[in-house]
Formats: C-alpha cells, sequence, structure tokens
C-alpha cells in the first residue's frame, strides 16, 4: 500500500476528479497540496516540465509521494493556443468566461476548430525516481458554451465521438474518458503494480 499521495494543486475541482479516479485503490489518504508552501513557479516550456516542476516542489516540501498535473487546452488553428498558458491566457486576471471569449472571438472566420486536451501527470516517489505520462482527448470547439459543470475551458470543448461538452456531462461521465482520466488511469495502474504488495 502506499500510505499518503500528496496531489499538487490548489484547484478544489481537480482534486475532486482525481480523488475520484483513486478512490478504493492501493493508495489509503490522498492529501491536499500544504497551504503554507508559497507558490510554485511553472516556468517549464511544456507540459510535462510543469508538471515536474510542481510535483518536485511538494515532494520536496513534504517528503511524501507527490503528483501533479500540468493540464491545457490546444487550438489546432490558433497554433496550439492557449497551450501551456491555459490558465494565464489573455493576463492573470481574466475570468475563464473571457479567456473562452478571447478564443471564440479568434475562431470566428475559422474553418478548423478542432482542438484537443491534454494532461501530463507527473508522480515522484522519492529522491531518484518519477512517473512521467499524458492523457489526451481530441475534439473541437463549439460555437458558445454549453453546460455548467467542470471548470475552465470545459463548456466550449466538445470531444470526438460525442454531442455534448465537458460541462454538460456528470462527473462520473467525465471521469470515464477525459485527458485528466485517462494520465490519472494510466498512473493509478502504475501505482497499484508498484504498491501491490
Amino acid at each position: 500500500m502506499l500510505d499518503k499521495l500528496v496531489i499538487a494543486t490548489s484547484n478544489q475541482h481537480k482534486l475532486k476528479e482525481i480523488e475520484n479516479i483513486f478512490k478504493g485503490t492501493v493508495i489509503k489518504e490522498i492529501l491536499p497540496i500544504p497551504s503554507d508552501i508559497g507558490e510554485i513557479i511553472e516556468n517549464g516550456t511544456t507540459f510535462i516540465e510543469n508538471s515536474l516542476i510542481k510535483a518536485k516542489a511538494v515532494y520536496n516540501y513534504t517528503k511524501l509521494p507527490s503528483l501533479a498535473d500540468d493540464s491545457g487546452i490546444c487550438v489546432n488553428a490558433l497554433n496550439g493556443e492557449p497551450g501551456i498558458y491555459s490558465a494565464r491566457y489573455g493576463g492573470e486576471n481574466l475570468g475563464y468566461k473571457e479567456k473562452m471569449q478571447l478564443i471564440l472571438d479568434k475562431l470566428k472566420n475559422k474553418d478548423d476548430r478542432s482542438a484537443y486536451f491534454i494532461t501530463s501527470a507527473v508522480c515522484v516517489l522519492d529522491d531518484n525516481y518519477y512517473i512521467a505520462l499524458e492523457g489526451r482527448v481530441n475534439g473541437k470547439i463549439i460555437e458558445s458554451p454549453r453546460g455548467f459543470d467542470g471548470f475552465g475551458y470545459d463548456p466550449i470543448f466538445q470531444p470526438d465521438r460525442y454531442n455534448v461538452t465537458y460541462a454538460e456531462m456528470s462527473l462520473e461521465e467525465k471521469n470515464s474518458m477525459s485527458h485528466r482520466a485517462l494520465a490519472m488511469n494510466k498512473m493509478k495502474e502504475i501505482l497499484s503494480s508498484i504498491y501491490r504488495n
């Protein structure tokens, strides 16, 4: 068993999604990021780098296995924007309603509305060992936001083979197929195989 796993996020929605995925596994207790850790500067140039920066910082602070993810939406017609800048797109003080509008405005005269959500997850287990992997879901940006569940860019992203947005799905439905779920389920399998005994 893995006694404790710290989730390196202060985003309550994300924490809830991850807890839901890891429920009833080899992990006894999931802990939120310590409130007194201070700001972690994510200055990587890729999703994986940012995840590793966060996971290492939390591991070094707590000396407990730490799991971080960096996620974002990449719009093909906008050269992959907002990408790793998804959380800061349009400026730090812009809310997600405005961030979504920014994308919709930029896509106004574009035929290609394809996009993908990606999650890079990194789990630092000790001073010498970490696991890094990715989950990706392809889809498209719809014309205007739909749905009230989820968070971030969920109301404008409709995954391939679905006729609803992420924000129109229940937590269970989203957790069965989302980019974060894909990455975290892979992580769950790896951690289960390591800590099964």
